[in-house]
């Protein structure tokens, strides 16, 4: 499914997102990961039996404890579903996991693989998780409000993009960059943008990049829907000079935890 969040994928407006606490990033080439790059994994689940998302939680948060004391820089966070369609299928909801680059991503699924499972053989989970998907992911526009209280459930959009004929990722990053300020001319904030790109699990993708928007709260959503028309003649002439959207969606993010200050 990057499937369906990642292939009838993720978003336009997480977290993060840590699917929207620190939210993906990174550049799809070669080059060197910086600080404007981070690696995801998505993980699409369904709830065994008896089991509910505080189950979920309370176990993801055994591996958050574990993973913490080995120094793994690593956030994790639920995303529950809002506005998705049937492009969740039967997957109830999806675990998002967030790291800073690839050494810490590969150090991590080094640490669950040999260490933890060694730790916990019979530790039962709550889910039954039958895909998983991992990206790149770049931080394209960074426009939190320090003033602005998180709520527990942050608003989330994925949409999946594409393209126009001889345009680049440079050219829609400055195109996005370009509509948000504008949407700050007019006093908007508390909301990130990031770019997804496809790197294991999901086969020729029918898009170029997934667009994120992850929210801070409910309230800078509301402000962003209700003030957005003062801007949305020209901010969406300059975004679809670049790339066009398509299968918009909308989940509700929660931090599982994040330990992304271990040194």
């Amino acid at each position: 499914m990057l499937k369906q969040i990642l292939i009838v994928p993720i978003v336009a407006l997480l977290a993060s997102f840590s699917f929207a606490d620190h939210h993906e990033e990174v550049d799809a080439g070669p080059s060197a990961e910086g600080a404007d790059n981070l690696r995801a994994e998505y993980q699409f689940c369904t709830l065994n039996k008896g089991k509910t998302l505080r189950d979920v939680e309370k176990h993801a948060q055994k591996y958050g404890d574990f993973a913490g004391e080995r120094g793994v820089k690593y956030n994790q966070s639920l995303l529950i579903p809002v506005h998705t369609g049937s492009g969740m299928g039967d997957f109830t909801h999806a675990i998002v996991g967030h790291w800073p680059n690839g050494s810490e991503m590969y150090k991590d699924w080094g640490v669950y693989l040999n260490d933890f499972q060694e730790a916990y053989p019979n530790l039962k989970s709550p889910q039954t998780c039958s895909e998983s998907y991992a990206t790149f992911q770049l931080k394209v526009v960074q426009a939190f409000n320090d003033t602005m209280e998180l709520d527990m459930k942050r608003p989330v959009q994925y949409a999946d993009c594409s393209l126009n004929e001889g345009k680049t990722i440079e050219d829609a990053v400055a195109a996005e960059r370009a509509a948000a300020e504008l949407v700050a001319s007019v006093g908007l904030s508390g909301y990130s943008v990031n770019y997804i790109f496809p790197y294991l699990g999901q086969r020729d993708p029918d898009y170029d990049f997934i667009s994120l928007f992850y929210f801070q709260n409910y309230t800078a959503r509301g402000d962003m829907a209700f003030n957005y028309y003062k801007v949305a003649e020209e901010a969406d002439a300059i975004t679809g000079e670049v790339y066009s959207c398509v299968n918009p969606r909308s989940f509700a993010v929660k931090n599982f935890y994040t330990n992304w200050e271990n040194n």
